[in-house]
């Protein structure tokens, strides 16, 4: 995931780098970057978990997960407070996630069971960094 997430960041950093600063369009960016990722999915991720794609909405990037051989009931509830906590700390600590944040882009986290229910939505907010 954190490749994934990586090169998300270097595209959005990159179109926003080439474009003037006052015409910058984030929104066409988030979607310039949903697109980039779908081209590859789905795609393993590791231990089950498949990358599905992702969406750009109203300055919000929202990624889809599932869980090939699993139930929601078979999953922890300690996943979602784990990765909730790897999440933010991985969006405000990571250099390649800081366009996000400073775009104020929420990224979204959506991870489904092998029957398409949704098990969490993790929601990185902009001004959950500044606790960081």
């Amino acid at each position: 995931m954190l490749t994934r997430a990586t090169r998300t960041a270097s595209i959005l950093a990159i179109v926003a780098l080439s474009t003037d600063a006052i015409s910058f369009d984030v929104e066409q960016a988030l979607r310039n970057t949903a697109a980039h990722l779908n081209q590859s999915t789905p795609r393993p991720i590791g231990n089950d978990a498949y990358f599905e794609g992702a969406v750009a909405y109203e300055r919000t990037l929202k990624y889809r997960f599932s869980f090939r051989k699993l139930q929601k009931d078979q999953i922890s509830s300690e996943f979602a407070l784990k990765q909730t906590e790897f999440l933010t700390h991985f969006v405000c600590a990571t250099p390649e996630m800081q366009v996000f944040v400073e775009n104020d882009v929420t990224l979204k986290y959506a991870y489904y069971d092998k029957h398409g229910k949704l098990v969490v939505l993790i929601a990185v907010e902009p001004g959950s960094c500044a606790s960081e």
